[in-house]
C-alpha cells in the first residue's frame, strides 16, 4: 500500500458528459478458475492481491474519489495522501470446484456473499464510492477459485473494465515467472477524457426521433435525479431495484441452434441484405420479450429499473399505451477514427433506439418475423457513424441533466435494453494458471436488460443474460420459439 501512495500521482479527470449515460450501474462478473492440475499454490492470494495492486499503478483513476463541482459535473480526484483504497477480499468456501460445475455454475451453487456489490453503484466502507471491488473465494481441497471483481460504469465501460482484469493477469503471470527485472510490457493506455472531443467530427448527423425523444424527454423525476449526489442517487436506484420483482437466467444458443436461425431467416431476405448474428439475437430478444410484456397485461405494469417505485409513488406516470422500445447499446471505437487505436479505457458507449408498437412484436415468432426484426435492427444500427455520434453527444453536453431521462422514461415506456458483450475479452484472464472455466454476470442486473455474453472459446456460440420481471420472466420460459432455440444453463 505504501508503494501505491508512493508511486501515484496527485490528478484531477474530469468525467465527460458520456460517462455518465450509465453511471448508475456497475459492471460485475463472476470469474471461475479450476485448479485442474491439483497445484497446491494455485493462484495464491497474496500474488493476486500484489499484482491487482501494482495494476493500479497504471489505471490510478481507480484509487480517485468522485466529486461533483458546483455546475453538478463530476470528476474523479486522485490524492496521492488520501488514495480511495479499492476493496480487495478473501474468503474461504466449503464448496468444491465441482459442485459449482455441475449446475453449470448456477448462482445459487455459489457461497453466500460473493458478490460484495449489487448492480447499481452506491457507497460503500466509510460512506465512499469504490472504483474497484474484488472478492477471492478459495474453494474447498483447493480445487478452485472464484474471483468476483467489480468495477463502476463511472470510470470504465465494458472494453475499459476488460482492459483492467486482463492487465491484471497479465502483471499477475509477469510475477509468477519470476522475471521481475524486466520483461513486462509499458502498458498502452488512455483515460484521458480529452480523446473524444478531439475525435468527433466538425459536421453532426441527425438523430432519429426515438433516440432524440430518450434524451430531451425531462421532467422532475429525471432532473431531480439528475442533480442528487452520486451516493444519494445510488441509494435511490438501489432501492427502487430492490422493490422490483426480478428474476434473472442465463441461457445458451450453441453454434447449431445460430445457424438454424439464420437459415429460417435466409428464405426472407435478398442476396444483397446482409444480416449479423447480432441483427438475429436483437431481433429475437426484443420479440420475445414484447410477447412476454404483453402477455403479463394487465397482471404487470411497465417493467423497467424503477417500475416498482413507481408504481408507488406514482401509478398515474404509467401509460398503458402500446409502445415499446429497444435500446441497444453501441460502442463509439470502430465508429470514431482514432479512437480503438488510443486503446481509451472511459466510456465511449451509447445507445440507439428502435421504436415499435407491441402488437407488432408480440406474436409468434416464426422466420419471416424474426427475417422483418433482423433488417429493421440492421437498418438502425447501420445508421450509427461518426456525425450521428457527433450529435448525440452534442445532445447530452447541451443538457448535463438529460442523462436521467431514458430512467424516468421506463416510468411510462416499455424498453428493453441490449447490451452486446460478446467481444469483450473476459475469457483473456489468464493469472498463469489458464484461462477461466466461465464467467458469468450476477443474479439480477435490473428489470428488461439482456446481455449477449462470450462463452468458453472452446464451446462456441453464445450465453443471453436475461433479467426481467418475474412475470415477464415466467412467460418468457413458456415461449416455444424461444426455449427451442436456447438451452436453459440457470
Amino acid at each position: 500500500m505504501d508503494t501505491l501512495s508512493g508511486a501515484i500521482q496527485s490528478q484531477t479527470i474530469d468525467l465527460c458528459t458520456v460517462d455518465t449515460i450509465s453511471s448508475f450501474a456497475n459492471i460485475p462478473y463472476y470469474f471461475y478458475y479450476a485448479n485442474d492440475a491439483d497445484k497446491p499454490d494455485f493462484m495464491p492470494t497474496d500474488l493476486l492481491r500484489e499484482s491487482f495492486f501494482t495494476t493500479l499503478l497504471e489505471f490510478p483513476i481507480l484509487v480517485g474519489h468522485l466529486v461533483m463541482d458546483s455546475s453538478g459535473r463530476a470528476k474523479v480526484v486522485v490524492d496521492r495522501d488520501n488514495l480511495n483504497v479499492p476493496e480487495f477480499l478473501e474468503s474461504h468456501s466449503g464448496v468444491h470446484f465441482r459442485d459449482l460445475q455441475a449446475t453449470k455454475f448456477a448462482w445459487d451453487a455459489l457461497p453466500d456473499g460473493v458478490a460484495t456489490v449489487g448492480s447499481m453503484t452506491t457507497a460503500g466502507a466509510g460512506g465512499v464510492i469504490k472504483f474497484a471491488n474484488v472478492h477471492i473465494v478459495r474453494l474447498q481441497d483447493n480445487s478452485g477459485v472464484v474471483i468476483f471483481a467489480n468495477i463502476p460504469h463511472y470510470v470504465v465501460d465494458g472494453v475499459g473494465y476488460c482492459a483492467f482484469i486482463n492487465r491484471w493477469a497479465e502483471v499477475c503471470r509477469w510475477m509468477l515467472s519470476g522475471e521481475t527485472s524486466g520483461g513486462l510490457p509499458a502498458y498502452q493506455g488512455s483515460f484521458s477524457r480529452n480523446i473524444i472531443s478531439k475525435l468527433l467530427p466538425g459536421d453532426c448527423g441527425e438523430l432519429d426521433d426515438s433516440t432524440r425523444e430518450l434524451f430531451t424527454t425531462s421532467g422532475l423525476i429525471s432532473k431531480w435525479l439528475a442533480w442528487i449526489s452520486p451516493k444519494t442517487r445510488g441509494a435511490v436506484l438501489s432501492t427502487a431495484a430492490a422493490l422490483t420483482s426480478i428474476k434473472g437466467h442465463v441461457f445458451y444458443l450453441s453454434a447449431r441452434k445460430l445457424a438454424t436461425l439464420h437459415t429460417l431467416v435466409q428464405e426472407y431476405v435478398s442476396s444483397n441484405e446482409r444480416i449479423t448474428d447480432n441483427d438475429i439475437l436483437t431481433a429475437l430478444i426484443s420479440m420475445a420479450v414484447a410477447q412476454s410484456e404483453a402477455e403479463c397485461r394487465p397482471e404487470a405494469a411497465v417493467g423497467g429499473y424503477l417500475a416498482s417505485l413507481a408504481s408507488y409513488l406514482a401509478p398515474s406516470l404509467f401509460a398503458q399505451d402500446g409502445d415499446f422500445t429497444t435500446e441497444f447499446v453501441c460502442d463509439a471505437r470502430p465508429r470514431l477514427n482514432g479512437l480503438s487505436a488510443a486503446r481509451f479505457t472511459g466510456n465511449t458507449v451509447f445507445v440507439r433506439c428502435l421504436a415499435s408498437q407491441l402488437k407488432d412484436l408480440a406474436g409468434g415468432i416464426d422466420g419471416q418475423s424474426l427475417a422483418r426484426e433482423a433488417k429493421r435492427v440492421r437498418q438502425s444500427i447501420s445508421g450509427v457513424d461518426a456525425q450521428y455520434i457527433g450529435q448525440l453527444f452534442g445532445t447530452l453536453i447541451a443538457d448535463p441533466s438529460c442523462f436521467m431521462c431514458p430512467i424516468a422514461q421506463t416510468f411510462t415506456k416499455t424498453t428493453v435494453v441490449i447490451s452486446n458483450q460478446s467481444r469483450f475479452t473476459l475469457y483473456g484472464a489468464d493469472f498463469g494458471n489458464g484461462i477461466p472455466t466461465w464467467v458469468s454476470p450476477i443474479k439480477t442486473f435490473y428489470a428488461n436488460f439482456v446481455s449477449i455474453l462470450p462463452v468458453h472459446p472452446s464451446t462456441g456460440g453464445y450465453a443471453l443474460y436475461v433479467t426481467l420481471s418475474k412475470q415477464a420472466m415466467g412467460k418468457l420460459l413458456q415461449n416455444e420459439f424461444w426455449m427451442s432455440a436456447l438451452e436453459l444453463l440457470y
